[in-house]
């Protein structure tokens, strides 16, 4: 059984690929075109501007809480370890209550 392997040349010119180009570039900036909007439809869409720019706020300061809230923790916790350390190597206990040293 022979397979054979057919080609044909599509002639390609330039001129049409210029025009084709055209022709899509055309149906773009005619879909780009949008209508004004009415004053009550602007100020509809400032109104919920506003309220998406609270709710961004809103929600970056309690990022911002959550964060800070984190990074004390895990400062105190380190602060104690290095204490805590500090004080075996130089042979003393740690009083984290009272946060110092003592023989």
């Amino acid at each position: 059984m022979s397979h054979s392997i057919t080609q044909t040349k599509v002639m390609f010119s330039g001129k049409i690929a210029f025009i084709a180009a055209l022709l899509i570039a055309s149906a773009f900036v005619g879909q780009a075109k949008a209508d004004e909007l009415t004053p009550i439809e602007q100020a509809a869409v400032n109104h919920h501007l506003e309220i998406l720019a609270t709710q961004q706020s809103e929600s970056e300061s309690s990022l911002i809480e959550s964060q800070l809230h984190d990074f004390d923790a895990e400062l105190s916790t380190a602060e104690e370890q290095f204490m805590d350390k500090t004080c075996d190597d130089n042979g003393l206990q740690y009083d984290s209550d009272a946060e110092v040293c003592y023989e």
